[in-house]
């Protein structure tokens, strides 16, 4: 197989609603996908951040199993794995990704599911933003769950004032030996001075980075809730604006 991006809009009738087609199709399309369907990634691919993000989503109504293949930049903090943008009613799920500047953008979106992924990082000490796993950019009704982070600078980083809604559940995130700062950060946008507001954080495991969860001081109404944060410095920084409950803390001897 090829490694240059390759989709294949799957039309396996285990993977399509009955009755969505009356005929199978199938259609390849390289390097973005902007027509909704059910997809399935072949095989394990390159991204060449030269060439954008390894998979664009511009169309709403798309599910893409990743098939178990795999993501993989070229290290050094570049490239984006798969990018969101404009879009809504989209669901990424069972992959995995490593080396890249950031695994999953998801930018202006809306009611997008992010499940069952892996993302590695190398913990490149970065020369701007570190190694990011999953960024959720002015976009709502975002859930992130159960998924799988280890090693990268930034686990999940969710940016702007437009972001409100979102749910991160029930995932993994670890430091390694690398570049660690933030397991789960909450800031501006650029143009944007305020932060996200209205996001459930719940039963996440966070542990060996210096701050486990920080919010910035313009993000208000988040419910940080039943999380067991295994820090360095600090658990959770944050303001009264911000729910603090049930968490678990403890920090590395």
């Amino acid at each position: 197989m090829n490694h240059r991006l390759f989709l294949t809009l799957c039309a396996a009738a285990a993977l399509m609603p009955a009755g969505l087609y009356a005929q199978p199709r199938r259609v390849v399309l390289q390097g973005a996908i902007n027509e909704p369907g059910q997809y399935i990634l072949p095989s394990d691919l390159q991204v060449v951040p030269s060439r954008g993000a390894g998979i664009m989503i511009t169309a709403s109504g798309v599910d893409l199993d990743m098939n178990g293949a795999s993501l993989t930049g070229p290290g050094g903090v570049m490239g984006t794995g798969i990018h969101v943008r404009g879009a809504s009613g989209v669901t990424i799920r069972n992959g995995k990704f490593a080396n890249l500047g950031i695994g999953i953008t998801v930018e202006n979106s809306a009611n997008v599911t992010i499940s069952d992924v892996q993302i590695r990082g190398e913990g490149a000490i970065p020369s701007g933003q570190p190694e990011t796993a999953i960024m959720i950019l002015q976009s709502r009704n975002v859930v992130v769950s159960n998924n799988s982070i280890f090693n990268t600078g930034l686990g999940i980083f969710v940016r702007g004032g437009r972001s409100s809604g979102n749910r991160i559940s029930d995932n993994t995130i670890t430091a390694g030996t690398g570049f660690a700062a933030l397991g789960i950060c909450y800031n501006p946008a650029p143009g944007d001075a305020q932060g996200p507001k209205g996001d459930l954080i719940t039963g996440n495991l966070i542990s060996n980075y210096p701050t486990a969860i920080q919010f910035n001081a313009t993000s208000g109404a988040n419910v940080v809730k039943g999380n067991s944060l295994v820090y360095l410095v600090d658990a959770l920084t944050t303001s009264p604006a911000n729910l603090d409950v049930d968490n678990v803390k403890a920090k590395m001897p």
